[in-house]
């Protein structure tokens, strides 16, 4: 199985990236990629995004990258093995032992120039160095600094799995091309443009970290160059070494020099004439196999560095300050992308909407066109002599009327009131049978049916209102002029009969 990973190394004024691949115990530089950045136009985001569009790095690797020396800090802290319990947990963080974190957070605050709040830190390595004591070296950054520096790769579209600091990621280039560093003790001297860290080591464990500015002289010579760092190295490498073992630095003791400024490789005689010590320029190469050519080995070993991190992290030792960071990193807002993004989103917006409009129009014309047309349908089927249509509707509503109006005298075609047979039906049958009452006259109207008829009595008159007024749907019988013949002895009478509608049950 083949697996990748890209180490970026973005300086003051230049960027270099290397692509490593593995497949077992095989090493294989496929990419290196190096550029100055000193002009103001030159931006990091813009460069890095090519490295995938135009160079050819593999977007599905993984990365590395490193935190520049001056945002690192480091410090060797003297501790008991609770203490040192309670710094190797800072980047595990459990609610359950916050209080132990809050007090680690206290002993950080003073060995650090970082607000409490801002320290983002990670356990380099410890030792035991007498009795109960233990020295632990911490490294510590700050968040905003972490946060730019990821904020960079994500403008970038990319985003790394390991943030790295310069001197463990050229411990791994070493490690990987100088196993012999991995026993005893030795020396790593890493020079860039303005800081010289240094590094003791042992057993593949590195033990402290300085990391010393560089201070250019006005003249610009070179040989002054190597003498002042040769004078400085000297001086700052035997008051490490007898701060870390107690002892004058031996003989036999070696010093891996990785030069990426700008002080010629004559360095190294002018360090072994101020140490007695074996000095060796870091070959960057000299494990690897590479199938491009790279300018400068020395120049490309922290890059080289960083990817061999991401792919040996289980054989060298080293930190990610993304584990330590326990803030999630927001990528940096650009105002004008998200503008077009949400004017785009508001123009797309308008258009699905403005074309539903008209799809919702449309599809209310051809239902009310089918309207239309069934209307007509049934007009024509109701009412098929009639040629002249105007308004379906309305002609029909006059037509049902005017039926309503000529079957009303004849039927009940409404259930609202009687018809005329009705009427005369329930009168008829309520005539009495004794009395010799005759109907002479009968008027039936759609609201009344007025009666002028002869009986023998007034009893019988009256006898025959009780009779109506227990007919349903005669709300009201009135007897009327009732009058009897003088020679005769026969009774005339008017009886009205009103009608109502039958009480719904």
């Amino acid at each position: 199985m083949v697996k990748r990973c890209i180490g970026i190394d973005i300086g003051s004024s230049s960027l270099r990236a290397v692509q490593i691949s593995r497949t077992g115990e095989h090493f294989h530089i496929e990419k290196i990629f190096s550029i100055q950045t000193r002009r103001g136009s030159d931006s990091p985001p813009e460069i890095l995004r090519s490295l995938t569009s135009k160079y050819g790095f593999d977007r599905r690797s993984d990365v590395a990258v490193s935190m520049p020396n001056d945002a690192v800090f480091y410090r060797n802290l003297e501790t008991d093995f609770a203490g040192l319990e309670q710094i190797r947990g800072l980047s595990k963080r459990d609610p359950k032992r916050e209080m132990e974190h809050l007090q680690t957070q206290s002993v950080l605050e003073h060995n650090f120039p970082i607000e409490p709040d801002e320290i983002v830190a990670q356990v380099c390595s410890y030792r035991q160095s007498s009795g109960d004591k233990y020295s632990v070296l911490v490294a510590a950054v700050k968040s905003a600094s972490l946060h730019e520096r990821i904020n960079i790769l994500a403008k970038a579209k990319m985003h790394p799995n390991l943030v790295e600091a310069a001197i463990f990621a050229v411990h791994s280039a070493i490690v990987v091309n100088h196993p012999e560093i991995m026993t005893g003790q030795a020396v790593i001297v890493y020079i860039d443009e303005s800081y010289l860290t240094l590094a003791v080591t042992e057993n593949n464990s590195i033990l402290i970290v300085r990391n010393i500015p560089i201070v250019s002289r006005s003249d610009n010579n070179i040989d002054s160059a190597q003498e002042q760092i040769a004078e400085v190295l000297s001086r700052e490498v035997e008051i490490t070494w007898q701060k870390v073992f107690g002892r004058a630095i031996q003989e036999d003791t070696k010093i891996y020099l990785v030069n990426s400024g700008n002080v010629s490789n004559d360095l190294e005689a002018a360090i072994e004439e101020s140490l007695p010590c074996q000095t060796t320029i870091v070959d960057s190469f000299a494990k690897i196999e590479c199938s491009v050519q790279g300018d400068g080995d020395a120049e490309i070993c922290l890059a080289e560095g960083l990817a061999l991190r991401g792919l040996i992290s289980d054989r060298t030792e080293g930190m990610s300050f993304l584990e330590a960071d326990t803030a999630k990193v927001k990528p940096t807002l650009d105002r004008k992308k998200e503008f077009i993004t949400c004017t785009i989103l508001v123009a797309v917006i308008a258009v699905v909407l403005l074309l539903g409009v008209f799809v919702r129009l449309s599809l209310l014309e051809r239902k009310y066109a089918h309207i239309k047309n069934e209307i007509t349908q049934v007009f024509q089927a109701a009412l098929p002599e009639e040629k002249n249509i105007v308004s379906p509707l309305l002609q029909l509503e006059q037509e049902l009327q005017s039926l309503q109006e000529d079957y009303r005298l004849f039927a009940p075609f409404s259930p609202a009131n009687l018809g005329p047979l009705e009427v005369l039906r329930r009168i008829t049958v309520s005539t009495p049978s004794q009395g010799n009452v005759k109907i002479d006259d009968l008027l039936i109207s759609t609201e009344s049916v007025r009666l002028n008829g002869t009986c023998d009595s007034f009893k019988s008159v009256y006898q025959w209102q009780r009779l109506l007024q227990k007919i349903p749907g005669f709300a009201l019988v009135d007897v009327q002029d009732v009058q009897q013949g003088p020679k005769s002895g026969t009774v005339h009478f008017t009886m009205v009969v009103s009608s109502i509608i039958p009480e719904q049950k």
